[in-house]
């Protein structure tokens, strides 16, 4: 026994023999985190996106037809953005332990993300902007081209799949 440390009698085993940590997960905390973050970034996407694109707030006419391009790019636009900024953030993490959880968690809270902000600008646009025309169908505010709110998620991947790309060519092949 040693003399700075008492033995507590009832444990067994002793604390020496106590196995280590899971240092390779990521806490679910983190997980949490990175998945609720990128969600109410999409909130946040949302509100901008109905601010500023056509037939928002802000700017043009959406019950145009010519305008709902424009308003799609703004949404896409925005969500490269947010997708860069995700990745990067990312990809800068690679190292770290439980980086494939990590990168779930954040698609994941991405698409969600997305999703959110598709529903609040549709929401936002139909309450309080400048409402359709009953002449054309599909003239309120709202996506008209899907693939648009995939961008996120995708560019966020992407960006992390380049990284972990350029990290194993630089440290060489097994």
């Amino acid at each position: 026994m040693h003399p700075s440390r008492p033995h507590d009698a009832g444990s067994y085993p002793p604390p020496v023999y106590a196995p280590a940590p899971n240092r390779a997960a990521a806490p679910p905390v983190g997980l949490l985190w990175w998945a609720g973050s990128t969600a109410v970034l999409g909130i946040v996407l949302g509100v901008f996106w109905w601010l500023g694109a056509p037939g928002g707030i802000l700017y043009g006419d959406g019950r145009l037809p010519g305008t709902w391009l424009l308003r799609d790019l703004s949404l896409a636009g925005l969500e490269l953005v947010a997708g860069v900024a995700v990745g990067t953030v990312l990809a800068r993490r690679l190292g770290r332990p439980g980086g494939l959880r990590r990168l779930l968690a954040a698609v994941g809270g991405s698409i969600l993300g997305s999703l959110l902000a598709v529903l609040i600008g549709t929401a936002l646009g139909a309450w309080i902007g400048p409402h359709g025309s009953p002449e054309i169908p599909g003239s309120g505010f709202g996506l008209h081209s899907p693939g648009a709110a995939a961008i996120w998620p995708a560019a966020a991947a992407l960006i992390v799949f380049a990284a972990a790309l350029f990290d194993w060519l630089r440290r060489g092949r097994p």
